[in-house]
């Protein structure tokens, strides 16, 4: 099973085809929707509206 990307092809060529200084310049961009009242876990969504959730004991 593939899984496609926008452009029909799967993810990993899709990487690929990017030029390398584009891959390693651009990082991911988050905003904190959410932080428990113990701050113990945060939830956070990054620029195409994917969703993570973290303890923040895993935070730097």
């Amino acid at each position: 099973m593939t899984i496609s990307g926008r452009d029909g092809r799967n993810g990993r060529a899709a990487e690929q085809a990017r030029p390398k200084a584009e891959r390693a310049g651009n990082p991911a961009r988050f905003k904190l929707l959410y932080e428990s009242a113990d701050r113990r876990f945060c939830l956070f969504q990054d620029d195409e509206g994917h969703l993570t959730s973290v303890r923040s004991s895993k935070l730097a």
